[in-house]
């Protein structure tokens, strides 16, 4: 898993402590055990960083490491990331202004550069505090997000439906001493009471292995209509290295037993109806349907084969990009829930990095008659963080309008 962001790491290794230490620390002591003092925590974290990349990184029992890895790195690198592009630039508007100065042989006090240095070292304070809280209290932080939607052509026995959605549980970042979350996740589900529960994929982090332990909670997950599930792009084990492809696919297989073993309906490219007298609701589901680099296995007609178009249905489809690069061109199907963004785990006034990589990635979307509803997601991956972008079940009321 580290390796894919190796050179990341690598940068904010570096730069931050070089720049602080040819700035600041070289001129404050002469002393050359202080200066080796300053380097050891990125040392210690670069050493680290190797022993982990020499393993199996992305195994259920290493999963932990990495996760306790990547919150100490982002605690002890971002602040210091931070503090180096403010004050770069505070030397760097000095410099402009100074020369103006001294062009127009005018006295110039450096204020910039303490104003710069006061921004960058309150940013790098609250980073750090905005990192020790997502780990220690923001992960935990469950929210309920009550939403109804409304649709003229909603069949009237399902005025009023029930939806809990949830989605992207990565129950292998659990493994850190944190696995009675699971049971907090199910009880806290099973108490909004809902007609259906719809889990939008994601079960896991890269293998059906991160299970083990986990089956007498996932099972207790109850609807009066049932609990239907469809596969996100990491629940394909595409994440790991497997010496056949043969043994890949047998672990996706173990990992669709598993999830049908709990009680679940799992829905691949399939579909399900449910019926109110003579009024009707699809519930369906197709595989997980990405851009590149993530798979790209829906197939919609196989999906709604043997439906009428008109039907009224709740389409669960793990990455939101596929609502407006098939779903809407393709189909008239009323409501899409996604999730697969987890909204960057991180969200301040609306706004999360993430928001420039997806067009559609926190909330609810209308594009004609059709809705699509994106949830952050209840778990974490890669690091056990979440700031603004809280763990979260979505309830989903389904309305009729005259």
């Amino acid at each position: 898993m580290l390796l894919r962001i190796l050179i990341l790491i690598v940068l904010m290794l570096a730069l931050p402590d070089a720049y602080i230490y040819y700035m600041y620390i070289r001129k404050w002591t002469s002393k050359l055990w202080l200066h080796m003092l300053w380097f050891l925590p990125s040392l210690a974290l670069a050493v680290a960083a190797g022993v982990i990349m020499s393993s199996n990184d992305m195994s259920p029992e290493h999963q932990p490491w990495v996760s306790i890895y990547m919150i100490v790195f982002l605690g002890i690198c971002a602040p210091k990331t931070l503090f180096m592009v403010l004050d770069g630039i505070g030397h760097m508007a000095n410099w402009i202004v100074s020369r103006g100065a001294k062009k127009r042989q005018e006295s110039f006090e450096p204020a910039v550069i303490r104003i710069f240095r006061i921004l960058g070292m309150t940013i790098a304070i609250f980073a750090f505090i905005i990192l020790c809280y997502g780990y220690f209290i923001g992960r935990h932080q469950y929210v309920v997000h009550q939403q109804t939607f409304y649709f003229t052509d909603l069949p009237k026995k399902f005025d009023g439906y029930r939806i809990a959605q949830f989605s992207d549980m990565h129950i292998g970042t659990l493994r850190d001493g944190n696995e009675k979350d699971a049971k907090k996740m199910v009880d806290l589900i099973n108490e909004q009471n809902c007609d259906a529960i719809l889990f939008t994929g994601d079960l896991v982090n890269h293998q059906s292995a991160e299970l083990d332990g986990f089956r007498r909670d996932l099972s207790k997950l109850k609807a009066k209509d049932g609990v239907y599930a469809v596969m996100g792009n990491h629940d394909y084990s595409m994440y790991l290295k497997y010496p056949t492809e043969d043994e890949r696919a047998a672990d996706v297989a173990e990992l669709q037993r598993r999830i049908r073993s709990y009680g679940w309906e799992l829905l691949l490219n399939d579909h399900r109806i449910i019926r109110r007298g003579k009024d009707s609701l699809v519930i369906a589901g197709v595989e997980n349907d990405g851009r590149p680099p993530f798979p790209a296995y829906g197939d919609l007609p196989k999906t709604m084969k043997g439906l009428k178009r008109s039907c009224f249905t709740v389409m669960m489809s793990h990455d939101p990009t596929h609502w407006r690069r098939n779903i809407i061109p393709q189909t008239n199907i009323q409501l899409t829930l996604s999730g697969h963004t987890h909204a960057g785990q991180f969200k301040v006034f609306g706004w999360s990095p993430v928001k420039h990589v997806y067009q559609e990635w926190s909330g609810a979307y209308c594009e004609g008659n059709q809705i699509l509803n994106v949830s952050d997601g209840i778990g974490a991956v890669m690091f056990p963080f979440r700031f603004g972008a809280w763990p979260e079940i979505n309830v989903i009321t389904l309305k009729r309008k005259d």
